[in-house]
């Protein structure tokens, strides 16, 4: 039995001596990313419902594969590319206990070519933090001033020098929320009663003028959503009664410069209406309108979509109907000569027939714990179908842009 023993340590023995002889220790690196040139990289990004305290920013290539990532704190809905600064910026929330305790919100600036936090900006604790999220902040033109939401119910803005790494000022904009750029230093934010208020600023990002224009919109009867999209100077949005408005934004001058119906009257009869979260896209070369669209009941227009259609804004005509392979949440559009559709959609991880089985025995309620969520690349001009991305870790989000 001694013996028996003795063969059995010397054994063992051998095997450590040879498992430690081949042991390579692994080393934490920092991969850089290659130069996003004629790439068509996107970003998918928002906090993962139902945890909100967990936000993230997936980039993701071409093919759907994921490049990188960043974790972005509490409810982080804001995630902005600043290309003349190779930087990507995001406001983010912080508490001292987790989920309570004091809150600290950043403006936080990433290398864009490592996906590393490199600096950050506190900021007044009150950023507006919603569901749409895409004009939440706005970067100007140069790149050296970020103009941050604030929402405690009272509405503000706050002013960021992003070269100095300071605020400027905070200025209050009461019934007026969200940002739409309007040129080099001039922003306008959309009202209560279906007006806009421009905020001009100065070379220091100090206001120097402000302006309230004439109702554009009827805010009771076709409020606008405030999924916006830039043409030129021509902002386009589409109406909860399902009108698209052109508004053009251009320093001190804001004008309605066209109106006219996302549905036909037998488009309406059939219950076709907008959809989703971020439910418009624009192609600024083409002048094209991106619209998500679905057959649903009337208070179901944040419901996923079904199709994109595509309109000219020059004729108001819509062109073309691209079809949604899954169920759509929020799309974008790339620019270019050979653009790409990005859609955010929820999957189902069954074939046809089975999911009609679960919802014909048990209900639609039975599909929702098997959704996960995925994106889909389109052929931006012909509507074809290119690739579909890999499934994203568990949690909803919300937002998709163009890199």
């Amino acid at each position: 039995m001694r013996l028996l023993q003795l063969v059995i340590l010397a054994g063992l023995l051998a095997v450590a001596v040879h498992s430690h002889a081949e042991f390579t220790p692994e080393f934490a690196t920092t991969e850089v990313l290659p130069e996003n040139t004629g790439q068509q990289w996107f970003w998918i990004y928002g906090f993962r419902a139902p945890n909100m305290g967990d936000s993230r920013g997936f980039l993701m290539d071409e093919n759907g594969h994921q490049l990188g990532q960043l974790n972005t704190g509490f409810w982080a809905k804001t995630l902005i590319n600043a290309p003349k600064r190779n930087e990507i910026i995001t406001l983010e929330t912080y508490f001292s206990r987790g989920t309570r305790g004091d809150r600290t919100d950043l403006v936080v600036f990433y290398d864009a070519r490592t996906l590393s936090p490199t600096r950050e900006v506190i900021i007044p604790p009150k950023r507006m933090n919603a569901v749409r999220s895409r004009h939440l902040a706005v970067l100007s033109e140069d790149e050296k001033f970020l103009l941050v939401v604030n929402y405690t119910p009272a509405q503000s803005v706050t002013i960021v020098d992003l070269d100095a790494g300071a605020v400027v000022e905070e200025v209050e904009t009461p019934g007026c929320s969200v940002l739409y750029a309007a040129g080099p230093r001039d922003y306008y934010a959309v009202c209560a009663n279906g007006s806009f208020l421009q905020l001009k600023i100065d070379d220091a990002g100090r206001v120097v003028a402000r302006r309230r224009s004439e109702p554009l919109f009827d805010a009771v009867g076709d409020f606008l959503t405030i999924s916006g999209s830039r043409i030129g100077d021509t902002w386009f949005f589409v109406s909860r009664d399902n009108n698209i408005y052109g508004i053009t934004m251009a320093g001190d001058d804001i004008n309605l410069e066209g109106k006219w119906p996302l549905v036909t009257d037998s488009e309406r009869d059939d219950g076709w209406m907008i959809a989703g979260m971020e439910h418009t896209a624009a192609h600024e070369a083409s002048g094209r309108l991106y619209v998500l669209v679905q057959q649903g009941e009337p208070d179901s227009f944040e419901g996923p979509g079904s199709a994109v259609w595509v309109f000219d804004t020059s004729t108001m005509e819509k062109q073309q109907e691209i079809a949604m392979n899954e169920m759509t949440m929020s799309i974008a559009v790339s620019q270019g000569d050979k653009p790409q559709l990005y859609t955010l959609d929820f999957h189902i991880p069954l074939n046809t027939l089975a999911t009609l089985w679960m919802v014909l025995t048990e209900g639609e309620d039975s599909i929702a714990p098997l959704l996960n969520q995925r994106a889909n690349v389109y052929d931006a001009m012909h509507g074809e179908h290119l690739t579909s991305s890999d499934i994203l870790p568990p949690g909803a989000v919300l937002g998709i842009k163009a890199w």
